[in-house]
């Protein structure tokens, strides 16, 4: 982990950027639609309104495959959260957005409002609905353990480091 938060540390400006861009399509913003267990929305609708608490934001989900003009704006307020982060934080924020698709689970992750499983549900929430549907795959089931374990690793090095933001 050290070597990654050295990477983090040379590559800052990089790594910020890359998260603002992938913001404003983040996958927890277009679930609405593609997911129909009710439990499932209503956790949807709590970690759009706790990441933009936490954040100072104002994403807001969206429906079909445009950008939301509303979203895009977000980046100046992201930007002076990830920018306040230490690199440690930063890296952690940019292994969950990576691994989940999603910089507001992210961030989520970091303040941990949500535990990690949550974080997971929501972050695979219309693979999990069309499993429960059509029936398990074992890659898929293979993949999301590992996803599971990394999440869980990385709640490790937090905790044990002090890093959750709440």
């Amino acid at each position: 982990m050290q070597t990654i938060i050295c990477s983090i540390h040379e590559r800052r400006d990089e790594i910020v950027l890359r998260l603002l861009e992938f913001s404003a399509t983040d996958t927890i913003l277009y679930l609405r639609e593609c997911v129909s267990n009710e439990q499932v929305l209503n956790s949807l609708k709590c970690a759009i309104s706790c990441a933009n608490d936490f954040l100072q934001t104002k994403f807001e989900e969206v429906s079909g495959l445009e950008v939301s003009v509303v979203n895009l704006a977000q980046k100046v307020q992201l930007r002076t959260f990830l920018n306040k982060l230490d690199d440690a934080s930063l890296a952690v924020v940019y292994l969950v957005a990576t691994e989940l698709r999603s910089v507001l689970l992210g961030c989520l992750f970091l303040c941990r409002v949500f535990s990690v499983k949550d974080i997971f549900n929501l972050a695979f929430a219309e693979e999990l609905e069309e499993q429960n549907k059509w029936g398990r795959d074992d890659f898929i089931l293979q993949r999301h353990a590992e996803i599971l374990k990394k999440l869980k690793t990385l709640e490790k090095f937090c905790d044990e480091r002090s890093l959750f933001k709440n």
